[in-house]
């Protein structure tokens, strides 16, 4: 396995196959991030907080980890069935922060299994936020996070 961090002159060779993977694997239909990479442009990858990794098996897109403004705004770890039981989103999460140096995540009260990679990753849960459709989704941070990123954003 090899996880690639995403460049802005890379993104037009990887657009397409990255939304279809999306498109594909992306289960949730309350915050989809399929959207918001459509509308992504190159130099978006310019901004600080702005990341993309892809987890490539023999030159396929087993994952893809995304996030806008260090995860406060966009975040999103799509992972192929097939290896959803490995430590691939473990990978993506310690790669982020390495990256970013910090990395924000929500993630659903009831997904055991990604909140477990998350700790496991080394992501601290702090806040929980009642969104759309009364769905509860818990607020992880890694890195040098603070409660503050998060808090001022919603206030």
């Amino acid at each position: 396995m090899k996880i690639i961090s995403l460049r802005s002159r890379q993104w037009e060779q990887y657009r397409r196959p990255i939304l279809n993977f999306v498109k594909r694997h992306d289960k949730d239909e309350v915050s989809s991030c399929y959207s918001w990479l459509f509308k992504l442009k190159k130099h978006h990858l310019h901004q600080p907080g702005t990341c993309i990794k892809l987890a490539l098996w023999d030159g396929k897109i087993i994952a893809v980890a995304a996030v806008s403004d260090y995860g406060t705004t966009h975040s999103a770890f799509i992972i192929a069935p097939n290896y959803s039981q490995t430590e691939i989103q473990i990978n993506l999460f310690t790669s982020l922060i390495n990256d970013l140096g910090v990395c924000y995540t929500k993630i659903r009260y009831d997904d055991k299994q990604k909140i477990k990679y998350a700790l496991q990753a080394g992501l601290v849960c702090f806040a929980y936020l009642r969104g759309d459709k009364d769905q509860i989704y818990l607020w992880f941070g890694g890195g040098h996070w603070h409660t503050d990123d998060i808090t001022e954003k919603e206030a």
